[in-house]
């Protein structure tokens, strides 16, 4: 096991020399563990390749500083988020982080350390067998998440408290994931379960398949909204010459998928030249596109995303939000999430068990998508309601059929 003080990363040191010392503590993977107690003013991005594990002891404190030319990235974040190539086997433990206000700057607005829609403090894209544990983080800002992860084979989250005022957990499409014997205090959502989302929030869009969400609380905090767990669901087409268009709209054109980053101000664009760089932004008839889905063969893109498979269980609800659970697609000026003619996704499979609801509370789930039936066993909701309504952009579909055991 590698100590990081051997490579200089040591609470007197500044931001920029302990990033660097960092980085080059984790450049060959491996067992790296911080020791020495204190705090360590951190001030650059630290990026993590295949099989390494951070150990960080009692005591340790990261605390991010702003770069030096303004141009913040992630804290932490693979290197294959910038490949599209997957990284495997790599562990966060014990992480005590104080972001002071820093966050990234997004690539739309011209920061060079950043992949579109990947906000998350601790960023992993394009991920296999990827754990998180011991995680303690207090003072999110309202822009960036405290963890997001997408594009993931086997995700594990566990034994985390994350507070403040932006997402706990965001994830975006994968299979196989775990987020166990968490609590969280957050305005925002504490878990994202983000199939698609805002062209600014998700790098990328796809299902969400195979997830456990257990022994978790959401602790009272001042904020009531917006929600424990927000999925939220969507589709897209081919693009076609003419077609109008908004910002977040998701095109499938040459066997690659690009996205409208504009803003969000319900304005409608005609598409006349269709989009075919192969990275990053370009526009076209004055619409600005972004390629997602790098790494993607044609043949591996999908066409909807939403959830499957997914069970929330032993869940104490204390922090009095209007709504507990949301599943919907949406349609506003930041996200056109569905659009008539388009494939339409279908949530299934979702289980709630033991939901103990302490707080008062409207709903514990509202619903404006498309479900199979949605099983709640063995739960105490304190009089809370299930609302369900139609979301007008699809055509007329079945009300979800809601089992109680």
């Amino acid at each position: 096991m590698t100590d990081a003080k051997d490579y200089g990363f040591l609470p007197c040191k500044g931001g920029v020399e302990n990033a660097s010392a960092l980085n080059e503590a984790v450049k060959n993977g491996g067992d790296i563990v911080i020791k020495t107690p204190g705090i360590y003013d951190i001030g650059n991005t630290v990026y993590l390749k295949s099989g390494t594990h951070l150990y960080f002891s009692e005591g340790v404190t990261l605390r991010r500083i702003e770069d030096e030319n303004g141009d913040n990235g992630n804290l932490f974040v693979n290197v294959g988020a910038f490949t599209g190539e997957y990284d495997e086997d790599i562990s966060i433990t014990g992480l005590h982080l104080i972001t002071n206000g820093v966050q990234s700057t997004p690539a739309e607005a011209g920061g060079t350390k950043t992949v579109t829609g990947l906000r998350g403090h601790i960023a992993f894209l394009y991920i296999k067998n990827v754990k998180l544990c011991g995680i303690k983080l207090t003072d999110l800002s309202e822009k960036d998440y405290a963890i997001q992860i997408s594009d993931f084979y086997n995700a594990v989250v566990e034994s985390c408290h994350i507070e403040g005022l932006k997402d706990g957990v965001h994830f975006g499409p994968g299979k196989d994931f775990a987020v166990r014997n968490c609590t969280f205090r957050t305005a925002d959502d504490a878990i994202a379960l983000n199939c698609f989302d805002y062209s600014v929030s998700n790098p990328n869009c796809g299902d969400i398949e195979n997830g456990i969400i257990e022994n978790c609380i959401d602790l009272k905090g001042e904020a009531i909204y917006p929600f424990f767990i927000r999925i939220l669901v969507g589709g897209w087409t081919q693009w076609k010459q003419g077609m109008t268009v908004y910002h977040s709209d998701a095109v499938v054109h040459n066997g690659r998928l690009y996205r409208v980053v504009m803003r969000p101000d319900n304005e409608a664009y005609t598409s006349v030249t269709p989009p075919t760089h192969e990275e990053g932004f370009a526009e076209y008839d004055g619409i600005r596109w972004v390629r997602t889905h790098k790494g993607y063969r044609e043949d591996e893109l999908p066409l909807t995303a939403s959830c499957r498979n997914i069970t929330v269980r032993n869940i104490v609800f204390m922090q009095p939000r209007n709504i507990q659970i949301l599943i919907y697609s949406a349609y506003d000026e930041y996200v056109r999430s569905y659009h008539r003619g388009y494939p339409v996704p279908e949530v299934k499979n979702i289980v709630f068990e033991n939901l103990q609801m302490l707080c008062d509370c409207k709903r514990v789930l509202e619903i404006n998508t498309k479900t199979d039936p949605i099983i709640f066993r063995n739960c105490n909701l304190n009089g809370s309601s299930i609302m369900q309504y139609q979301n007008p952009q699809m055509a007329p579909y079945a009300e979800s059929i809601i089992i109680t055991e």
